[in-house]
């Protein structure tokens, strides 16, 4: 069903409408479905023309097409550097003309204007934001057809559009690689598989292998108990170090509330509390520096 039908029918209802005012309910629910099960009638708009915003159907194109999936967590209407992101990269024709020879555009908006997204979009952004774990906007992700990631880039960095292109698709390097070890891991067995699961996922993203591939560090780990070949200590570090991570970031937003609340000696505190959690993290490095400036 294409955007003229449901027009039609819309209009039609309208009619319908002014002679029969018993069945005004009726056609608002009838209008009501056919925009929800169309997610992507406004996905060719001034800002996202050639985007889908079903992921299924980016799945379904994804495997015809045999593409991966470029999909953008956003905030279009009141997000900054997600309007960065779009003016300098995602709305050039560099991106439009060189972006879809490996890629199928799928963007998951959550504005502030819910009437800029339908409400099957608001639902498919809630599951899919809590699945693949995004904190923040813009983010993007790099998935093969099934929806599985291999890359993640969180906010805008002011890349020009041709570097920020090239290095989306070098990216494509990466699903190639996990596959082949995957399928190699396939006909192995014990600590030999757990090497070869582990060149599967060594190229992907420490912090994307260890929130979105579980299963297989957790057969890595199983595979190598003994830790014959190093594997098993490897990712429970990675993992403890990841858990210390969350820790600090708590810890420094419980900071921040008590300073504004004009707590300082609180904040002060939690601050320090936070370096020593994870002292070589960006934000434990950052910490001394806040602590200067704000607590002299």
């Amino acid at each position: 069903m294409d955007i003229e039908l449901i027009f039609n029918t819309c209009l039609c209802g309208i009619k319908i409408m002014k002679k029969r005012n018993k069945q005004i309910g009726m056609i608002v629910a009838v209008v009501a479905l056919l925009v929800s099960v169309l997610p992507n009638v406004q996905a060719d708009d001034k800002h996202y023309e050639g985007w889908v915003r079903s992921f299924a159907e980016a799945k379904e194109l994804a495997a015809k097409e045999g593409k991966s999936i470029l999909m953008e967590f956003t905030g279009s209407d009141w997000c900054p550097p997600c309007k960065a992101l779009h003016k300098n990269v995602l709305g050039t024709d560099t991106f439009k003309n060189e972006i879809t020879k490996d890629f199928i555009l799928l963007v998951l908006d959550n504005p502030r204007d819910k009437s800029l997204v339908t409400d099957a979009e608001q639902e498919q952004y809630k599951k899919l934001s809590a699945q693949y774990k995004v904190t923040g906007v813009p983010t993007v992700f790099l998935a093969d057809a099934e929806g599985k990631p291999y890359h993640k880039q969180v906010g805008y960095s002011g890349d020009p559009a041709d570097k920020w292109v090239a290095n989306a698709r070098g990216k494509v390097k990466v699903l190639a690689q996990r596959d082949e070890f995957f399928a190699q891991a396939s006909e192995a067995k014990g600590v030999e598989r757990a090497k070869l699961l582990e060149k599967a996922i060594s190229g992907i993203d420490s912090a994307v292998a260890l929130a979105l591939y579980g299963d297989t560090i957790d057969e890595i780990i199983s595979l190598d108990a003994d830790d014959t070949a190093g594997l098993k200590g490897k990712y429970a570090e990675l993992r403890q170090g990841a858990i210390n991570e969350a820790k600090q970031k708590e810890l420094y937003q419980k900071s921040y509330k008590l300073f504004q609340a004009g707590d300082k000696e609180g904040a002060k505190k939690l601050l320090l509390e936070a370096q020593a959690v994870a002292p070589k993290t960006r934000l434990g490095q950052q910490i001394p520096k806040i602590l200067e400036t704000n607590f002299k």
